[in-house]
């Protein structure tokens, strides 16, 4: 049974920043970066079991675009919870905790 995702609020104020800022220097870039947001939900959905990076969080990386998507997994009810969509520019230590 595949997994439900879940993009927190603080997660879509980050994805929403990113599309804007994309859509700013081409829209063809907004329709890849949502692409690419599509296609690693579906990796999740499917197997949520990447990199831990602190304590129950664990990170994937976008493949084009510099962020990591921060999340949780609820095992018992089948859902993965997007906390964050983080910049890779930004300190490592702003990590979400």
């Amino acid at each position: 049974m595949d997994f439900k995702v879940i993009v927190s609020k603080k997660a879509q104020d980050e994805i929403e920043n990113a599309s804007d800022y994309y859509a700013e220097i081409n829209l063809n870039l907004t329709f890849k970066f949502f692409s690419e947001l599509t296609e690693t939900y579906n990796k999740l959905k499917l197997n949520p079991n990447y990199q831990i990076k602190h304590k129950n969080y664990r990170a994937i990386p976008l493949k084009i675009f510099p962020f990591i998507l921060f999340y949780i997994v609820d095992e018992d009810n089948k859902t993965v919870k997007i906390l964050s969509c983080f910049h890779t520019s930004k300190n490592s230590k702003k990590y979400p905790k």
